[in-house]
C-alpha cells in the first residue's frame, strides 16, 4: 500500500447510495498537473485514489496525494478517525511530532485537520497532513504526504539544511504552506454542487506546529514579525509570495541560517534551520 497513514485501515461492509459530492481540485494549483497512479473503487465499501507529480515513479515517491472514500466508516467522528491513524502512525515511527487533530465544521459538516512528522519509517522521514469530513453518506479523507530518505537523529517536524540548501529549504516551506491552505479551504464536501461561493472553513485552520524555535525560542502559530524583528533586527533577505512572506537570518558568517514563513496576518507558520556541515 502506497499511503502510509492509513495503514491497517479496517473497513467493514455496508451499502449506501451516494448523494454528496467530495470536492477535490487539481492539484497542485499551479504548475504540471500530478499524474493518477491509483484508482481503486470496491462498492460498496471505498474509493482510493492517489496522484503523484508526473516526473516521480512509483518505485520512488516523495510526494502523493491521497483521496478516500469510506461508505463503510459513515457516522465516525473525522477527530476520532484521525486520532486512531495518527496512533497507527505513530507505532511505525522511531520519533514522532502530532499536531491535531484539530476539530470544526464546514457547511454543517463535522471535520477535522491534522499534521503528523514522522521520523525513521522504513528508512523514511515522511510528513503527513490530513483532513477528514463527515458525511450523510461515507467518511472522506484527503492526505499530503512529504517523503524523503530518512537522517540518523532527525527530529519529527525540524529540519537541519547544509548551506548550500537554501533553495531546498524554502521550497519545503513553501510546499508545505500550499498543502495546509489546499486542504483546508480546496477541499470541501458538497451536498448538491460546489461553486465559487461554497462555504470555508471556519474552525479547521492548520494545527500550530509545536516546536519551538531552538535558537531563538520563537514559537509557529503565536510569535509574529514584528516581534521577530524586535529582537533579530534587519533579516538578510526578506521575500514575499502572495500573501506570505519569508525572512532570513544569517549566523556565524553563513555557517547557521534560519528562516521564518509568515502568514497573511504575519505570524509565524513555520521555521526552517540549515547549516553548514
Amino acid at each position: 500500500m502506497k499511503s502510509l497513514g492509513w495503514i491497517a485501515v479496517c473497513l467493514l461492509l455496508s451499502s449506501v447510495a451516494s448523494a454528496e459530492t467530495l470536492s477535490v481540485p487539481p492539484y497542485p494549483a499551479t504548475g504540471a498537473p500530478w499524474k493518477k497512479i491509483t484508482d481503486k473503487r470496491d462498492d460498496p465499501r471505498f474509493i482510493w485514489i492517489e496522484w503523484i507529480p508526473a516526473d516521480q515513479t512509483e518505485a520512488d515517491i516523495h510526494d502523493i496525494l491521497t483521496e478516500q472514500i469510506f461508505y463503510v466508516q459513515k457516522g465516525r467522528d473525522p477527530s476520532d478517525f484521525l486520532r486512531e491513524v495518527f496512533a497507527r502512525v505513530r507505532g511505525a515511527c522511531t520519533d514522532v511530532s502530532i499536531n491535531g487533530p484539530k476539530a470544526g465544521t464546514e457547511d454543517g459538516h463535522a471535520v477535522a485537520y491534522g499534521q503528523v512528522y514522522c521520523v525513521g519509517a522504513s528508512g523514511k522521514d515522511v510528513d503527513i497532513f490530513a483532513k477528514a469530513i463527515k458525511g450523510q453518506d461515507a467518511l472522506y479523507v484527503v492526505q499530503r504526504e512529504f517523503r524523503r530518505p530518512a537522517v540518523p537523529g532527525a527530529k519529527p517536524g525540524l529540519t537541519v539544511f547544509a548551506k548550500d540548501q537554501k533553495a531546498e529549504a524554502l521550497a519545503r516551506l513553501t510546499a508545505q504552506s500550499e498543502a495546509d491552505k489546499f486542504l483546508v479551504d480546496k477541499v470541501q464536501l458538497c451536498d448538491a454542487t460546489c461553486g465559487g461561493d461554497a462555504p470555508k472553513s471556519e474552525a479547521a485552520k492548520p494545527a500550530s506546529d509545536p516546536n519551538v524555535d531552538f535558537v531563538n525560542g520563537f514559537i509557529n502559530g503565536k510569535s509574529t514579525k514584528s516581534e521577530i524583528r524586535d529582537k533579530l533586527g534587519v533579516p538578510t533577505m526578506e521575500n514575499h509570495r502572495g500573501d506570505e512572506s519569508v525572512m532570513l537570518y544569517s549566523y556565524k558568517d553563513g555557517r547557521l541560517v534560519i528562516t521564518y514563513l509568515f502568514d497573511k496576518n504575519d505570524v509565524l507558520v513555520r521555521f526552517a534551520a540549515y547549516a553548514k556541515n
